[in-house]
């Protein structure tokens, strides 16, 4: 087994700090330093070349997106660090609008705090690369319209900003639920 299946654990020490910084219990936390660590095939940090090398991975349309929003090292890398605290974005009894501003953010290719049309099309050619070119326009017209109207314009420019997509976003059913990461599923 290389290095990234290491079965070793977080120290006491670790654990402590993180449950106070995340929130997360001391299962949960070294459930996700297992999922790490075996992520990170040669080395303790996560590394795009790792999420290509993983074909479960390699074929979901977002996680080079999450990689992407995530802050590195100083060698381009994802530490344990970084990658417990974006999980703890998503747990249970976080807010939404905490969970909505990243999801934004993941979308938000050139960090203007706008979704531009070329950044919608860039989103719907990952989730729905079947839709034509007219089909994807089409549903991004609707898609601005209904988000400036519902979610509000304060810069009156037509555009989706970070704060009328969250005001948007929010109100859709169950959201909340939709973002949230229950590790404890997976603990039983």
């Amino acid at each position: 087994m290389g290095a990234g299946a290491s079965s070793s654990l977080l120290t006491e020490k670790q654990v402590q700090k993180y449950v106070k910084e995340t929130g997360f219990s001391p299962p949960e936390l070294e459930f996700l330093f297992r999922r790490f660590r075996f992520l990170c095939k040669n080395s303790n940090t996560l590394g795009a070349n790792d999420l290509s090398s993983n074909p479960n991975l390699a074929a979901n349309p977002y996680v080079k997106r999450i990689f992407a929003v995530m802050p590195k090292d100083g060698y381009g890398q994802v530490t344990f660090d970084t990658f417990v605290k974006t999980a703890a974005i998503f747990r249970p009894g976080k807010p939404v609008v905490e969970k909505l501003k990243f999801i934004f953010d993941l979308f938000d290719y050139n960090l203007d705090d706008t979704l531009d049309v070329s950044e919608l099309h860039q989103i719907l050619s990952l989730v729905r690369p079947d839709m034509s070119v007219e089909e994807r326009e089409a549903l991004i017209k609707t898609t601005v319209s209904e988000i400036v109207q519902k979610g509000g314009d304060p810069t009156k420019d037509g555009q989706i900003h970070g704060r009328n997509f969250v005001s948007f976003a929010k109100n859709i059913p169950n959201i909340d639920e939709i973002l949230t990461l229950d590790l404890a599923s997976h603990l039983v």
